[in-house]
């Protein structure tokens, strides 16, 4: 009889090891945990969403738990701190730490996810939706144990690429709540401190302040900040959001902020064709804001300073379309976008104007008259009128 029939009878059984069995059920252990640390993290990406109010000590904390995992990652885990021999003692701390860690990327990402997301524009015309993402697949990433500890810490590039990412998203959102600073300001900061970050966690400090490692991390700084400076539209500025954005025509109403939204518009009906932003972040916008009409794709004025809208509810910019900027043929796809004044995308509104109907009279075009402010009639326009694209003046 051979082996195999033998085992098939049943007249023989196979023999588990017990370091097979303890091997099996650790592994359970640890996916169980995963599963649980997902879900605090999912937790915690609530309360970030929720308490943004708090998110600038929260973010401060978090900073400076940073410091701790970068002296971690460059003394104590990693294939690269590992010797040879090592006593039970050092394995602890090794697990120890690896454990802290672990822990810090995972309320680091959940925590940046929501406000990400938030502040990133959700159209298939925005080029700043894929941080989030990105972001969440490493928070998930780090609640995997055992593919975060075999695979991501034991690979030294893979760490650093992790470490590197989430450091520009904490600086880049910390810099803005806790120091006031503008986000293109913020955006270029924390670029420029990646390089250095990653550089000091791979190589000896020897090395990186020698006279070629302090060439290369010098070029790859400037590198990062030139790529940051010339991409910061592929940036959300975190956490300033837009919660809410309208694009409305006609007569204004009484105490308006935001006008009635459209999502069509005739064209024979663009009389006060006027769109409105409401922005929300912690201690209010840091940025001046520009509304741009754009229609196909092409560029028909800009509002540099859209009217800040007086006792409503948030802040809120509206700005009107000027009639000289009208194409003659406004039909097609129109679109309202709103950037910080140094060319972040905020948010846009997009709608549609679709031809009048046969026979359809024209009215007079009242744009010229301007919206009364806070429903005050024979007001004269607001100071933030679009101009036409290219005018000066």
């Amino acid at each position: 009889m051979r082996p195999t029939e033998e085992w098939d009878s049943g007249e023989y059984a196979p023999v588990e090891g017990r370091d097979g069995w303890f091997k099996r059920w650790v592994h359970r252990a640890w996916w169980l945990h995963s599963c649980v640390a997902f879900s605090f993290g999912v937790g915690v990406m609530v309360v970030a969403r929720r308490g943004l109010e708090f998110a600038d000590k929260l973010l401060l904390v978090l900073g400076l738990s940073w410091l701790l995992m970068f002296i971690a990652l460059r003394f104590i885990v990693g294939p690269g701190n590992r010797a040879p021999e090592e006593g039970l003692a050092r394995k602890g701390v090794r697990v120890v730490t690896n454990y802290v860690i672990k822990n810090l990327y995972q309320q680091m990402f959940f925590f940046l996810v929501p406000l990400y997301a938030s502040s990133a524009t959700w159209s298939l015309s925005s080029t700043n939706w894929w941080l989030p993402p990105l972001l969440m697949v490493c928070a998930v990433f780090s609640t995997m144990d055992l593919v975060f500890d075999n695979f991501i810490m034991e690979r030294r590039v893979i760490a650093s690429l992790m470490y590197g990412l989430a450091l520009f998203a904490v600086l880049n959102l910390m810099l803005p709540l806790v120091f006031g600073m503008r986000h293109f300001n913020a955006l270029l900061i924390a670029a420029g401190a990646t390089a250095p970050a990653v550089a000091l966690l791979n190589f000896r400090v020897r090395s990186v302040v020698s006279a070629a490692g302090l060439t290369w991390t010098l070029a790859a700084t400037a590198g990062l900040m030139r790529l940051a400076y010339w991409g910061r539209a592929f940036v959300p500025p975190a956490p300033l959001a837009m919660v809410e954005g309208t694009v409305g025509h006609g007569s204004f109403s009484s105490y308006e902020c935001l006008p009635p939204p459209k999502s069509r518009i005739r064209a024979d009906r663009l009389e006060q064709l006027r769109c409105g932003s409401k922005l929300t972040e912690p201690g209010g916008p840091k940025d001046a804001v520009v509304h741009i009409w754009r229609k196909d794709g092409k560029t028909l004025a800009i509002a540099n300073k859209p009217e800040r809208m007086q006792g409503c509810d948030g802040d809120v910019a509206r700005s009107l379309f000027p009639a000289s900027a009208m194409p003659a043929d406004p039909v097609g796809k129109w679109e309202c976008r709103v950037e910080t004044a140094d060319g972040q995308l905020v948010g846009s509104m997009k709608f549609e104007v679709v031809a009048a109907p046969p026979g359809a009279a024209k009215k007079e075009s009242p744009v010229d008259a301007g919206p009364p402010r806070d429903g005050a009639a024979g007001d004269a326009g607001p100071p933030g009128d679009a101009r036409p694209a290219g005018d000066a003046s």
